[in-house]
């Protein structure tokens, strides 16, 4: 059964990283990521037991045939006896959905079908994302390795420039001081650039991993970040949550409770059941099963009333109710969390562009005064305390710099997650069913 989802609002999104790169990664991880292959699975068995469920609402037909040979004592003789018996026989049963119970449980299992298919959509939005933000870990930590690099350059510059002191001779306590802190800011330099070779490392495996392959580490993927150009539309409609995929899955998931709830009740009442069958029967040569005048047939009807099983049934409405009341709370609390989330990735949103503003100025002024350190070291106005210190803050001055644009275009990635989709595409105007799943295997 087709299930209205925002599939283009789902998917647009991604087209304002502007990178036809980055959707070619999220494209590649849809086709073959094991879990989503998995949720499309678990949309078709949902699918199944629709029909399962639909199958108790039509007759029920049977064919059977079957034959004996039996060896009896008669008589005062006890003179054994040999006989055959063929059967030929057909059946048909058929409970009549008088109370609308059987119609009740297939619209409760179309109902978790359709919660199903957004637990698809939802895995399908969240693989998108988890693979542009992988991505983008990975773009910073490479950044971040080769500002370290370029750190290291300047620091092993400065250590040379000591070990020549070193050499000619010219050394006091002052210079030895300086050395020593050189030698141990080169060291914390490499033990940086290894650990975010490490973290690198860690994402290629990962990024590997959502695309459906192996894990070798040799991925080769973006070296700068994307850019986002557009800004968050002022006044986003809140309808644009009930487009979320798990608040359509648990909206649908009460629906299905609600019926469930109906069917228990409606187990109480009488159930009539119509029954036929007829065949020949024949002790006579097996072709004769095939006679005309061999042929028999009956027809008849059950009512059944349920009278006393142990409190089962009211049990199951209690259930059943239960699970009503646990499903509600659940979406309600669903409901809230989306809230949550979209107020808190809005929010900052405009905090990572005051926090990226004031990075880069300070970025600026850290290198303009690593530049001014080094010039005023060669004239022998300021120590190399002073230049390590300075080089020190244009490092890190830099190094957040690269962590807050990650940060901002993660937090934009969140706020499609928390929307559900784009900016564009409201819930029901541009809803279309899934398909295209993919195919299970032979």
């Amino acid at each position: 059964m087709p299930i209205a989802v925002p599939q283009k609002a789902a998917t647009a999104w991604i087209h304002d990283f502007h990178n036809s790169e980055l959707t070619s990664l999220v494209s590649q991880a849809v086709d073959e990521n094991y879990q989503l292959l998995a949720a499309a699975a678990r949309v078709r068995a949902a699918g199944a037991r629709v029909r399962i469920s639909g199958a108790d609402r039509y007759p029920q037909l049977s064919l059977g045939q079957n034959s004996n040979r039996s060896q009896r004592l008669r008589g005062a003789r006890f003179q054994k006896t040999t006989a055959n018996q063929f059967l030929l026989s057909g059946d048909i049963a058929w409970e009549t959905d008088l109370w609308g119970r059987l119609s009740d449980l297939q619209q409760a299992s179309r109902d978790q079908l359709a919660a199903s298919s957004a637990d698809y959509q939802a895995s399908r939005l969240s693989l998108a994302a988890d693979v542009i933000k992988t991505t983008l870990d990975l773009i910073e930590f490479r950044m971040q390795t080769e500002l370290s690099r370029q750190t290291l350059k300047s620091l092993e510059t400065n250590l040379e420039i000591l070990d020549g002191k070193l050499e000619v001779g010219d050394v006091n306590d002052r210079t030895a001081l300086e050395i020593s802190l050189s030698r141990s800011d080169v060291a914390r330099a490499k033990a940086s650039i290894a650990q975010q070779q490490r973290d690198a490392d860690g994402a290629q495996r990962r990024l590997e991993t959502l695309l459906g392959n192996y894990p070798s580490g040799k991925i080769t993927a973006l070296r700068s970040f994307p850019k986002v150009t557009r800004s968050v539309p002022v006044g986003l409609p809140s309808e644009l949550l009930l487009r979320r995929p798990d608040i359509v899955a648990a909206e649908h998931r009460i629906d299905a409770a609600l019926k469930n709830v109906s069917a228990s009740r409606k187990a109480l009442l009488p159930s009539l059941r119509l029954t036929a069958g007829g065949g020949t029967s024949t002790t006579q040569a097996y072709q004769d099963i095939l006679d005309p005048k061999a042929l028999v047939w009956n027809i008849g009807y059950g009512l059944s009333q349920p009278l006393f099983e142990g409190g089962r049934l009211r049990a199951n409405v209690q259930l059943s109710k239960a699970q009503r009341d646990e499903l509600a709370a659940q979406y309600a609390d669903t409901a809230l969390t989306a809230f949550r989330e979209v107020e808190t990735a809005l929010a900052a949103e405009a905090f990572f562009k005051q926090q990226e503003k004031h990075l880069k100025q300070a970025s600026k002024e850290a290198l303009l005064a690593e530049e001014l350190s080094l010039t005023q070291y060669e004239r022998g106005l300021v120590d190399i305390i002073t230049v390590l210190e300075s080089q020190r803050r244009a490092f890190t001055s830099r190094s957040t710099l690269l962590s807050i644009k990650n940060q901002r275009l993660q937090n934009r990635v969140d706020l499609y997650l928390a929307l559900g989709g784009d900016f564009d595409h409201p819930s029901d105007a541009h809803s279309q069913p899934v398909k295209n799943l993919p195919k299970s295997s032979p």
